[in-house]
């Protein structure tokens, strides 16, 4: 097996892995779960206990309502910290899938230059 067929083997093994975590549900690209604790005039006792948490845009992007933030139900952290996992690990992937079809492209230039195809 030549470098060209081990790249093309793990492309596809990237491309399957990012199926799969797309069909694991929905999922949040750019975004992240911020935590707070209440602030202002809340209770000593709500500003230790209670959190609050919000959805948080990257740098120039906006969420789906067209803000930079969102505040979440308390309830629902863990659900929105799944997609956020979620998105982050389906950008990780297609980052390396595109990095992969460059290099599956640079050998390939390499192989026709030495007539090797």
């Amino acid at each position: 097996m030549d470098a060209r067929e081990r790249v093309k083997a793990e492309i596809e093994e990237l491309e399957e892995n990012l199926k799969a975590t797309k069909a694991q549900g929905e999922f949040l690209v750019g975004v992240r779960v911020e935590r707070t604790a209440a602030g202002g005039t809340a209770s000593q006792k709500a500003q230790e206990e209670c959190k609050y948490a919000r959805l948080r845009a990257g740098k120039g992007k906006l969420l789906d309502n067209g803000k930079k933030s969102k505040y979440i139900p308390v309830r629902e952290i863990d659900k929105y910290q799944a997609m956020c996992n979620r998105g982050k690990k389906i950008k990780q992937l297609e980052k390396r899938i595109e990095k992969q079809k460059q290099r599956l492209s640079r050998l390939n230039a390499i192989a026709v230059e030495l007539e090797l195809m």
